[in-house]
């Protein structure tokens, strides 16, 4: 047997669920359906669970396996395609010297391997596991015990792989929202529940009164009625429940006067009601509709009551009609209303309706009902121990697998004809159920427990939960299935929102804070006011005409009506970390970028190249991270979390400290900054927490107390420090104190901006519930997300609509959110400007406002609106303080120019916003920090934001890359010919829109005198007419301008016009014959060549240095001290260098030969007349210049001496 690899040779490709841009192809003759797959991973875990297989070893021994871990995920489609390669090739066998090619064993005369072979061959051709992990593969792919593999066996178990990844990573992937929207509720009581009309492409609300609403596609509100019935007082009747008929396009609602109305939704005018279910023995509380999409004639009606009995009505004509009506009497006109009588269906009196019921739960009311297709079975649930859901299983006359059309018949006739209910089963939940759902795709029934627990249940065991979602602090109220990602929404009581993972069981996110905290509703009965709020929720996982899922989530807090939208999947996005990033800053001892992601995880980065250095993990364990600062040398790290610590690290990855600012109790904390001596934390607390350095000797380091006490009234949210002794905190109604860090007191207040009499939100110091894998919105995270409801309620309500409609918890929650503070910025290289009055310290939050203020005088200088309709706001400046860079909860960046911009006193308030330098969009999600460094000339941007990415950008708006991604950059200083090109760009563009829109001007026609003085010879131009033909020819004008003024007659120009033959340029050059060269004149050689007369002159000889020197050399006078220590210290290691290796007889004898001569130049200079001369002049004599000290050691060993 030989294997042949070979080069890819299929061009379909499949994507990595892993998010990478690497491209994955698997090719096969055969796909496997959904039975195959079930087929396939039921006889997997069959196997796995079994020993027959004796060679079967597992792959690490006491090691859990990850996904990434596993072989078929280190495949690519290289590998593949070497795999498919030879699998189809044929083996060639020698007989008789000719070469015959054997045709494989397996499918499609396919080559087949057993379990030696393809373990050999896959180390040959793949070489990346070892031999037990190319036997644990063929084990499972020769699930059926065959003994062999081909590619067909391997292909199929490699899409079965791929399609579990696929729905593994759907499940846990983290949905983002949009911001929260306040609708326009017409409603006065609480809403019942809210649902969407498929024919209509609209959403109905029905609150407790009566009110219908309905909205369209674009949440706006298009009708609102009022309902009821005659049976009692519009006072004494409530609506209490409503299901939509789809395929019938019809109403049923429910009526404490113990009715069920069914209204006709056909006409836009028109909301009658067709018919009436009367005499109910309870009051109905809910309902639910079914139809079969097979046959839509066949539709069930369940309801159930108070007296916790489940009522089911059959239809087998509902197209037709409902409920057959009687012949009117002769003369009269037939009634609009037919009433029906629930015990005359029962007698069988309407041949296409029967009826049948039973008793579900006994003296209890039932919350909820459903009917479900796929088992065919009635659950319903109530607030009790015993009997906390109930199944009602039906008659069934064929196999539930079978087709929906097949699933059970309708028998005309009488009431014996019906269905009944053959058995019960009943789940037992602590304290009771107040709501649930049923997925058929995962066959489990999700429970919303009054114990704050949600249950997943398999409808065939009743004696446990398959699994127990804990995490919520209050009464699940709701809990349903999104199904296209296999995931649970619950919603509890308290207003916290959970989304969890079905298959892992697991919370992946947490939304809390951001929902109103609910009107207070009037107890008609009481006669008085109630905090009671009252949810249902609602979320449309359809789909629009063009495909595209809506994705919107409905949550009614009374008569309050919110959504939230899902934003769009965005595919091959880049990111710098797995979770959401709370912040990056950027260290310029190391040139680094560091990001922190609220999961824990800390990335150094080269701002240089985007290439990443460091990864360090679980800083906080489970406890999710809120910020991260750096010291004033930056060589190390403050980080901060919600477990109520600050850790202290070096770039190492070490902590050195552990600072407690809560006694142990979890805390969210939401700014770290260094003072000179001390270091102070702030985070939803309404004081100020110092560590001193003075108390940093042991590992775990405790809080001081902060001299200056308390005084805010709200919590502190943000700080900022300007030396020598100036500290700034914001807090949450907008009041900035000025604090003196050296004596710890508050100097001035600045309340311009500040709410008065705001509700104070309750510390956050306090204890909360942890949990290992959901993630909270963050500290300034959450206050910003909180603003959003503000910013969108105060977009959407109109000028002349009456503030009742958003109720009045809202309002005040709108002025609340506007004010708060969430960053505070001292403007560096305005410190001196400050007793001039100018501005020297900005602040940004609600609504999107920026504001300059000037802290010494205490006075408010200018503001504006950065960001229109955008909530919460970040910002950061530069150095020079030139730029300021402002960023909102969409991911938008505007770069202002603040350089002259509130710099002297000013009278009156400035409204007007500096100029708008650029802006730009880098992110998809809310922008958390803001961070400007310069790098080669240019000045960077450094953005963090919920999307998981860190990006930067330049202030000119100009890309430069996201940490994270496959190439690398390199920032280059800024050209300003790109500059020019890019104004120049950017003018063509605005007069391409002038053209366009002139253009657009409606003008009168007249026709052309010409057309009417010459019709023969005019000719009409369409083309100069046409919006094209125009633009084409600004364009060409534009164009001209730019070309030299005057054109050179050249004949190859217009060659046309003259009729000559074309030629090139050379043909327009005038030509003339050569003119004669003339003999040249020979030189004179006697002028030139003539031989010079010799000289005796030469040159003086230049006078010795012993004649111009005026005093004797001395070394003290001419050398520094240091240089004539080292010489002596290299003579004295010289000394003994020469001792250590010579006897020591031949040390006295042996001298140096320099050393000797210099004795002797010594004693001849010693003896001469000049000599004396030095001696008496002594250094007054000596007239030396004064020589550098790095050129005397050079210049040294040139000096001589002569006698």
């Amino acid at each position: 047997m030989s294997l042949k690899t070979g080069s890819p040779t299929r061009s379909s490709k499949m994507d990595n669920l892993d998010g990478t841009t690497s491209k994955l192809d698997i090719l096969s003759s055969r796909t496997p359906d959904k039975h195959d797959k079930q087929e396939k991973r039921k006889s997997t875990s069959d196997y796995s669970a079994s020993t027959l297989h004796p060679a079967r070893q597992p792959l690490f021994k006491g090691k859990v396996v990850t996904l990434d871990s596993k072989l078929e995920n280190r495949l690519n489609m290289k590998d593949l395609d070497r795999l498919q390669d030879a699998f189809m090739t044929k083996t060639p066998v020698m007989k008789h010297e000719l070469v015959y090619w054997n045709e494989g064993d397996g499918y499609d005369n396919k080559l087949s391997l057993n379990r030696e072979q393809f373990c050999e061959a896959l180390s040959i051709l793949l070489n990346k596991g070892s031999k037990d992990e190319y036997q644990d593969l063929f084990d499972k792919i020769d699930v059926t015990r065959e003994g062999y593999v081909d590619w067909d066996k391997f292909a199929q178990h490699m899409l079965l792989e791929f399609y579990e990844k696929d729905d593994r990573v759907k499940s846990t992937q983290v949905p983002q929202w949009k911001d929260l929207r306040h609708l326009n509720s017409p409603h006065k009581e609480a809403i019942q529940r809210v649902s969407f009309l498929k024919n209509g492409n609209r959403y109905i609300s029905i609150s407790k009164e009566g009110t219908i609403s309905n909205w369209g596609l674009d949440l706006k509100l298009q009708r609102a009625l009022k309902t009821g019935t005659d049976s009692c007082k519009a006072r004494d009747l409530w609506v209490t429940y409503f299901v939509i008929l789809q395929n019938v396009n019809k109403i049923a609602l429910a009526f404490t006067s113990k009715e069920i109305a069914i209204y006709d939704l056909s006409s836009k005018v028109e909301f009658t009601c067709q018919y009436k279910v009367q005499n109910l023995k309870s009051t109905p509380l809910c309902l639910d509709y079914w139809s079969n999409p097979m046959n839509p004639n066949e539709a069930i009606l369940v309801f159930g009551d108070v007296g916790g009995y489940v009522n089911a009505l059959f239809f087998n004509s509902a197209q037709i009609a409902l409920f057959e009506r009687p012949p009117a009497p002769a003369g009269e006109k037939q009634e609009t209303c037919l009433n029906v009588d629930i015990s005359k269906i029962s007698y069988g009196k309407y041949k296409n309706v029967t009826h049948t019921k039973y008793h579900a739960h006994k003296k209890e009311w039932c919350r909820q009902v459903k009917y479900s297709q796929y088992l065919e079975c009635f659950i319903s649930c109530a607030t009790a121990s015993n009997r906390s859901v109930v199944i009602g299983w039906m008659e069934k006359h064929t196999s539930t697998n079978q087709p929906a059309k097949h699933n059970w018949r309708l028998m005309q006739g009488s009431a014996s004809s019906k269905k009944e209910i053959q058995r019960m089963s009943h789940f037992t939940i602590p304290q009771g159920v107040n709501a649930f759902d049923f997925s058929d795709h995962l066959n489990l029934i999700a429970t919303a427990g009054v114990n704050h627990q949600v249950c997943l249940w398999n409808p065939y065991v009743v004696s446990k939960p398959n699994g127990i979602l804990r995490g919520h602090m209050a009464s699940v109220v709701q809990a349903q299935f999104i199904k296209s990602r296999s995931q649970l929404i619950s919603f509890s009581k308290d207003k916290v929102l959970r989304i969890w993972d079905v298959q892992l069981q697991v919370c992946i996110q947490r939304l809390a804070g951001m929902f109103p905290k609910g009107p207070e509703v009037i107890d008609r009965r009481k006669r008085k006011q109630t905090k009671t709020v009252q949810s249902s929720l609602f979320f449309d996982e359809g789909k629009d005409r063009q495909g595209v899922e809506r994705s919107r989530l409905f949550i009614s807090f009374n008569y309050q009506l919110t959504v939230m939208e899902m934003k769009a999947e965005i595919k091959d996005r880049i990111m710098s970390h797995d979770k959401p990033v709370v912040t990056a800053l950027y260290n310029s001892v190391y040139n680094q970028v560091v990001s922190l992601c609220q999961a824990g995880t800390m990335i150094m980065w080269m701002v240089d190249t985007g290439q990443k250095v460091k990864q360090f993990a679980n800083l906080h364990g489970s406890a999710e991270v809120t910020c991260l600062t750096q010291d004033s040398t930056e060589t190390r790290l403050l980080t901060g979390s919600t477990d109520g610590t600050v850790k202290i690290w070096d770039f190492n990855g070490h902590c050195s400290y552990i600072l407690d600012c809560s006694g142990g109790q979890p805390a969210d904390v939401g700014q770290i900054v260094n003072l000179k001596r001390s270091t102070v934390v702030v985070g939803w607390a309404k004081y100020i927490t110092v560590f001193r350095d003075t108390n940093f000797r042991d590992y775990h380091v405790q809080a001081a107390d902060w001299k200056g006490g308390q005084e805010h009234s709200e919590d502190i949210l943000c700080a900022a420090f300007q030396s020598p002794n100036v500290l700034a905190t914001g807090s949450y109604d907008g009041e900035i104190v000025i604090w003196n860090t050296n004596s710890e007191h508050s100097s001035r207040h600045l309340t311009q901006r500040m709410k008065k009499q705001a509700k104070s939100r309750g510390s956050t110091f306090v204890t909360k519930t942890r949990e290992n894998t959901s993630m909270s919105m963050g500290s300034r995270p959450k206050s910003r997300a909180m603003s959003r409801v503000s910013a969108q309620s105060k977009s959407s309500a109109g000028a002349g609509e009456r503030r009742e409609s958003l109720g009045a918890v809202s309002v005040d929650e709108e002025n609340e959110y506007s004010a708060a503070i969430s960053k505070l910025v001292f403007l560096e290289a305005r410190k001196g400007n400050s007793a001039s009055g100018g501005a020297n310290l900005v602040s940004c939050g609600g609504n999107g406002i920026v504001r300059f203020w000037n802290s010494s005088h205490s006075t408010l200088i200018a503001e504006f609106t950065a960001h229109l309709h955008a909530g919460s706001i970040i910002m950061g400046t530069d150095k020079n303080n030139q730029y300021l860079v402002t960023g909102d909860v969409d991911g938008v960046l505007k770069v202002w120019d603040i350089l002259e911009y509130a710099t002297h006193a000013v009278e009156n308030l400035i409204t007007t916003p500096p100029p708008l330098h650029t802006q730009f969009q880098p992110h998809q999600d809310m922008i958390n920090t803001l961070e400007l460094c310069e790098r080669n000339e240019r000045l960077i941007i450094i953005s963090a934001s919920s999307d998981c990415s860190v990006a930067i950008w330049d202030v000119h708006g100009n890309r430069i890359g996201t940490f994270g991604q496959e190439e690398h950059w390199k920032i280059e200083p800024y050209s300003f010919i790109e500059e020019e090109e890019y104004e120049d760009m950017k003018e063509e563009e605005e007069e391409d829109i002038e053209v366009s829109e002139e253009s657009d001007v409606e003008s009168e026609w007249a026709p052309d005198p010409r057309a009417i003085d010459e019709p023969t010879e005019y000719r009409f131009q369409t083309w100069e007419s046409t919006y094209l033909g125009k633009a084409y020819k600004a364009r060409e004008e534009k164009r001209q301008r730019r070309q030299p003024g005057t054109i050179p007659d050249l004949a190859y120009l217009h060659w046309e016009t003259t009729g000559q033959a074309p030629a090139g340029p050379y043909s327009a050059l005038e030509t003339q014959s050569l003119s004669e060269i003339t003999q040249p004149a020979k030189p004179d050689p006697d002028k030139y060549f003539l031989q010079r007369p010799t000289s005796d002159r030469r040159l003086p000889k230049l006078p010795a240095l012993s004649d111009t020197l005026n005093t004797a050399y001395d070394e003290k006078s001419l050398f520094p001290a240091y240089i004539r220590e080292f010489e002596m210290r290299m003579k004295q290691y010289h000394a003994q260098t020469l001792s250590n290796a010579q006897p020591k007889q031949s040390i006295s004898k042996t001298r140096p030969s320099l050393q000797n001569i210099g004795m002797q130049l010594g004693a001849q200079m010693s003896k001469s007349p000049k000599a004396k001369n030095l001696r008496q002049q002594g250094l007054a004599g000596l007239r030396l210049k004064p020589l550098a000290p790095a050129s005397v050691a050079s210049r040294r060993s040139s000096v001589t001496t002569e006698s």
